[in-house]
């Protein structure tokens, strides 16, 4: 992190599995739990400021669509198949 940047302290509450999971991640990316949830934070605000000017309905329907295409992308690694199957617009091919 930049020297020359303030920084605040904030707090938040979330389920016991999150944080489980969170933990386990940072763990395998050998990074504090801090920092991969600053790093989380920081992908999200990002993401959601680029979408900002495309609208709600738009944005609800980009976040389904990331959410399907992650969960299809994770079952495939987690089977061990290879993730060929998706394509570069971020649509599954069956």
């Amino acid at each position: 992190m930049e020297e020359d940047k303030k920084f605040k302290n904030i707090t938040f509450h979330c389920p016991v599995e999150l944080v489980e999971r969170i933990d386990r991640l940072a763990e395998k990316g050998d990074l504090p739990r801090s920092k991969l949830i600053f790093n989380l934070v920081e992908i999200g605000v990002d993401y959601l400021e680029a979408t900002e000017k495309v609208g709600i309905l738009q944005l609800a329907i980009l976040i389904r669509d990331a959410e399907g295409l992650l969960k299809t992308a994770s079952k495939k690694w987690k089977e061990r198949k290879s993730l060929n199957g998706l394509t570069d617009d971020g649509k599954i091919m069956t």
